[in-house]
């Protein structure tokens, strides 16, 4: 168990439109922020929508994500337009990857070394900027944890980096806003949250309170995800709570080994992180069920069939095909991963211990099953 005090963002406002409360929240911390977004938010017209209702009584600046999962560059610069031009407050409008890259950047905004140097154990200084949080899709649980996410193209390596300042002050859970989200990012995001939602509920560092946060996020995400890829909206307020509540979970709990093999392999074959933990499950899931078959019992006796054929059959709806099925992995490439897999902090806390041979033996059933 993580001896780790209870860390929640300070005030979070659900409902259709709440979008539009962000003015309202930001004029809390000050006169002057930074509004983070990717692409999608341009494109469907919510930002221009957003900066003309704007109060001028308030300063707004717009920076826009390039796209792809954040990187350590982009961080730093990032950062360097904070130092720039300092602000009050900074605002992460999208998905996990905006939302991280802004945490990161508002986070080591005070910090003196490379963010490279916090990713590979110099220790964070407190973060001081506020930021706010507006997650665009529903997955990442980025809105509600102390984490991000970060690749080192350079050393082509994801890693996280994490402290108790950065949770985000404020988060807006806004059901409106995932109508924009292409239904395959739906999906795999949706399948992201699912994971974090098991992983934690039998990670060796649940408690009580995360453990009762997991169980109620992975059923409602089990029921939300394939009616709102479906097209049923109503249902979407349902989803992104739940991924909130997963993110909570993650963040107290920490995962797994499906989370200690998505980072290696997202960071080589620069597939979308919820697509690889939705291909890894099956995988990890067959090796864990010896240390985790009471719970299985539990979750099949109130999913009416074992979560395994739930999770093969949503993996067929929602039409999600490995990028690993079938391909080759070199034998130094397979010591490279399986030393990440080993080395990292979800594997550690894994309900079954991972040796080498189970994480190259994990590796090649993904490869060659994919997720079948």
């Amino acid at each position: 168990m993580l001896p780790s005090p209870l860390l929640l963002p300070a005030r979070t406002v659900t409902g259709p439109g709440v979008l539009s409360q962000l003015a309202a929240e930001a004029r809390a911390f000050g006169a002057s922020g930074l509004l983070v977004h990717g692409h999608s938010l341009a494109a469907s017209g919510r930002l221009r929508a957003l900066t003309e209702a704007w109060p001028p009584s308030l300063s707004l600046d717009a920076w826009e994500h390039t796209g792809g999962e954040p990187t350590l560059a982009q961080v730093d610069a990032l950062r360097d337009r904070l130092r720039q031009q300092p602000v009050d407050w900074v605002a992460a409008v999208g998905g996990g990857s905006v939302i991280d890259l802004a945490k990161a950047a508002a986070g080591l905004v005070g910090a003196a070394l490379p963010a490279a140097a916090y990713q590979t154990g110099a220790p964070i200084p407190p973060a001081h900027l506020p930021l706010i949080a507006v997650p665009t899709t529903a997955g990442t649980g980025s809105e509600t944890t102390v984490v991000a996410v970060l690749t080192d193209d350079t050393r082509q390596l994801k890693q996280s980096i994490r402290h108790p300042s950065f949770m985000p002050r404020v988060v807006l859970l806004d059901p409106d806003l995932l109508r924009t989200c292409p239904r395959p990012t739906l999906a795999a995001a949706g399948m992201d949250a699912i994971v974090q939602a098991f992983e934690s509920w039998t990670s060796r560092h649940a408690t009580p309170f995360s453990r009762a946060l997991s169980e109620l996020a992975l059923l409602r995400l089990l029921d939300a995800l394939p009616a709102v890829c479906g097209g049923d909206w109503s249902r979407a307020g349902d989803l992104l709570s739940s991924s909130y509540l997963a993110g909570l979970a993650l963040s107290h709990a920490r995962l797994g080994v499906v989370h200690g093999l998505a980072h290696p392999l997202g960071a080589r074959w620069h597939a979308a992180h919820g697509l690889v933990c939705a291909v890894c499950l099956p995988a990890a899931l067959a090796f864990n069920r010896p240390a985790i078959a009471a719970d299985l019992d539990a979750l099949e006796a109130k999913l009416g069939e074992p979560f395994e054929t739930r999770v093969q059959n949503l993996l067929g709806a929602l039409k999600l095909k490995s990028p690993f099925r079938g391909q080759p992995l070199p034998l130094r490439d397979r010591e490279a991963i399986v030393d990440e897999i080993l080395a990292s902090g979800s594997t550690a806390a894994n309900p079954r211990p991972v040796t080498r041979e189970d994480a190259a033996a994990l590796l090649a059933r993904i490869f060659a099953n994919g997720n079948e």
